[in-house]
């Protein structure tokens, strides 16, 4: 697969765990992942659905989706360990998963991933269409953060890679410190607030779109393609986020040769107050 959208939801969201993974699963089937709910309906594709409930330990597993889609939302409601459906052809064709994470399981990642060709990545319908999809699903939460990747499926994210954060640090610290930058970012209002707020970012010329959350937050779209993004973009990204980036200097890891950033040292543009 080659696009992958996360967010990470802690304490602080402003819509139940449950409810969230609903929702989170709602607008993926119902948005970017459509198309290949209706390749199942016509047998062109076939899905698998694993849910592990919290409270039991039990391994729940079903196929077609379209038979099981209540019994899916049911048991999103029990806000379980980890829930998660695939769909496959010759291959997996997209994915759509929640789970706990961290200290006492207290954060919830939410993941999508499909596959994109070369033209997909530069067609803006396409990208609009997964720009909103993160919209709609995190308009009411107030997420830590949130990120559309291309080619990038780690937890980590670029910066987490490059100045060797593990999740255990840089999760926790995500309304201290944005954990990085991509393509789409969202910001948490904890930190939207120290740079300004959205409308000192949509004046900034760094993004092409900046979508206000209800719950708190803004998502930033940093060029109107995926295939727009690039290196001079990522720059422009980077400094207008400096200031509430980590601080540290980055450095390329060979396992991870996709991995893109800024070589520079975020806090040497100054922070604001």
């Amino acid at each position: 697969m080659d696009i992958h959208v996360e967010a990470t939801l802690d304490s602080r969201a402003t819509t139940p765990p449950g409810a969230a993974e609903i929702q989170w699963f709602d607008k993926a089937l119902s948005g970017p992942l459509a198309p290949l709910v209706r390749a199942e309906e016509h047998g062109e594709a076939i899905t698998r659905s694993l849910i592990e409930q919290s409270s039991s330990g039990k391994e729940i597993k079903f196929a077609h989706l379209g038979k099981n889609r209540h019994r899916l939302d049911e048991e999103l409601a029990k806000r379980p360990k980890w829930a998660v459906t695939e769909f496959y052809g010759d291959d997996v064709l997209g994915r759509v998963r929640t789970r706990r994470i961290l200290p006492s399981e207290s954060f919830y990642q939410f993941a999508m991933a499909l596959q994109a060709n070369q033209e997909q990545r530069a067609d803006a319908a396409f990208c609009t269409a997964l720009v909103e999809f993160l919209a709609a699903a995190l308009d009411e939460v107030n997420p830590v953060f949130a990120r559309i990747e291309y080619d990038i499926f780690d937890d980590e994210t670029n910066l987490d890679i490059a100045l060797l954060r593990d999740i255990d640090e840089s999760i926790p610290e995500g309304r201290t410190y944005l954990r990085g930058y991509a393509w789409v970012t969202v910001c948490p209002q904890e930190l939207l607030q120290r740079l300004g707020g959205s409308g000192e970012l949509q004046q900034c010329g760094a993004f092409t779109r900046v979508i206000p959350f209800r719950s708190g937050g803004a998502l930033l779209q940093a060029s109107e393609t995926l295939a727009d993004y690039t290196d001079d973009v990522m720059r422009r990204v980077f400094e207008a986020l400096a200031g509430i980036l980590p601080p540290g200097d980055p450095s390329s890891d060979p396992a991870f040769p996709e991995v893109r950033f800024v070589p520079e040292d975020a806090s040497r543009f100054g922070h604001p107050s």
